[in-house]
């Protein structure tokens, strides 16, 4: 009876927990986002979800649920705060330092400097939710509401390197139930679909003067760079499903492996471009030029569709935690992320490329390890380091995802109440420590041919809190 009744406990909170997935917009900073409650923050995601009573095990290893032994529900939030500043310089296709050109009253050329970027950060908000519940002894059923990818970065409109990139969104929401099972006291298996929805939204400037000087179509014919603004955005998205697998193994009383597997998801998102142009890229887009210098690119100045493909790359990781006594346990992680699945950022219209952008990404290794300590019956302490890979290229990296090794120092805290044990409340700080990335490219003859010089600090740091309820 006393089960009976736990289960429809459980059985409540996911049917609450469900109305609050169903709600509210998800944004995400950086390019993978760790699909962790504010715990796994605190430890730097060292050990996975193989703590005890760890409900993010529903997402990162199903597996793991079935050594939950009550139902239990969490909810995030995560704050994260990103510093990205340009130190170089931008070259036209001429080499000359990237200036703005117009004409004065009387007709002459003049040029006036460009800014170098500002900064190219961000702030964004992300909360994540999970809920498990035991169904008997063997089985267990996990609801999880994650952001499994996302990138962000905002550069001034008018800085030297516009004509790489403006604003970059991409952002995905998720939806995803799990099942375990117990097949004895030492060993459990788990399973898990999800549902996922992918925006994105990118531009940039694109100089259609350098771009036909750049064309062997149309001979000598010389055009100044940076003549004119004609900005073109790009919105998309897409619904994919993907699925995820897991295995939780406990040798010793005092010892859990786990090993997970989440499956590339393959994303076609489509939606719309438009065309934002001054008076001077208005008359060479309505002159038939661009489509006389590259036959086939075809830019619509009242927009048209768009269409890309960025496919959530698969991952796996180990994860071992080791339980010393009833206060301290730590934990340990080795994940994969198979980036070289990122091969390419192409943009198609009407079945004509726009644009086709190389990153030849490869892939990366994350390392981590940290774990927790209970001072108290209701204090519990948690510290942990992780260092993660980038899959960025010297050769091709861009300002678009201007990414560089990182190194995580984690800070956590949880309080469970004295009057009420079953529900405790977390806190964590996540500070970030990225390598400078050097960014020096050259853009396609289509892009106009410009040249970027120069290098991307970044920083960040995440502040997340959560509750969860035992029940």
């Amino acid at each position: 009876m006393h089960k009976n009744n736990r289960n429809m406990r459980g059985w409540l909170g996911l049917a609450v927990l469900g109305g609050v997935l169903g709600s509210g917009a998800v944004q995400a900073g950086g390019f993978a986002v760790p699909t962790f409650g504010t715990p796994g923050w605190g430890r730097a995601f060292a050990g996975g979800s193989l703590f005890a009573e760890d409900p993010s095990a529903a997402f990162n290893n199903p597996a793991a649920m079935g050594f939950i032994q009550n139902p239990v529900a969490q909810m995030s939030v995560h704050y994260a705060d990103v510093d990205i500043k340009f130190r170089g310089h931008a070259y036209d296709y001429q080499g000359e330092p990237m200036t703005h050109k117009q004409y004065d009253d009387e007709g002459n050329l003049v040029s006036s400097p460009m800014g170098e970027g500002g900064n190219g950060g961000f702030t964004a908000w992300l909360p994540t939710a999970f809920l498990v519940v035991p169904i008997n002894d063997q089985l267990s059923f996990g609801l999880s509401q994650v952001v499994p990818l996302g990138m962000r970065s905002t550069w001034d409109q008018d800085w030297v390197g516009r004509d790489f990139a403006v604003d970059t969104k991409i952002e995905t929401a998720g939806l995803a139930g799990s099942l375990s099972f117990k097949v004895n006291d030492e060993l459990a298996l788990g399973a898990g679909v999800i549902v996922q929805r992918t925006q994105g939204f990118v531009s940039q400037n694109i100089d259609l003067y350098a771009a036909a000087s750049q064309s062997p179509n149309l001979g000598d014919l010389q055009f100044p760079a940076g003549f004119g603004s004609n900005l073109i955005r790009v919105k998309v998205d897409n619904v994919s499903p993907g699925w995820f697998v897991g295995a939780a193994w406990k040798p010793t009383a005092s010892d859990t492996f786990g090993l997970n597997y989440h499956a590339r998801i393959r994303n076609k998102l489509t939606g719309k471009y438009n065309m934002y142009a001054d008076d001077a890229s208005q008359a060479i887009l309505d002159s038939g030029l661009v489509e006389s210098a590259y036959p086939g690119l075809i830019l619509k100045s009242g927009g048209a569709s768009a269409s890309a493909q960025m496919d959530v790359p698969a991952s796996a990781a180990l994860d071992w935690v080791h339980r010393f006594d009833d206060r301290f346990s730590l934990g340990t992680s080795l994940a994969w992320t198979q980036w070289s699945s990122f091969e390419d950022l192409t943009l198609k219209s009407h079945g004509n490329t726009i644009v086709s952008i190389p990153y030849n990404y490869r892939d990366t290794w994350m390392v981590s390890l940290g774990g927790d300590y209970r001072v108290t019956d209701q204090w519990t302490l948690r510290a942990g380091v992780a260092y993660d890979q980038t899959p960025t290229r010297d050769s091709t990296r861009d300002p678009r995802i201007p990414d560089g090794n990182r190194r995580f120092l984690s800070l956590g805290a949880s309080y469970r109440f004295q009057s009420l044990p079953s529900l405790s409340l977390d806190a964590a700080y996540s500070r970030q420590f990225v390598q400078d990335a050097r960014l020096k490219t050259e853009n396609q003859d289509r892009l106009g041919s410009g040249r970027l010089d120069g290098k991307a600090e970044s920083k960040g740091q995440v502040m997340s809190v959560s509750a969860t309820y035992q029940f």
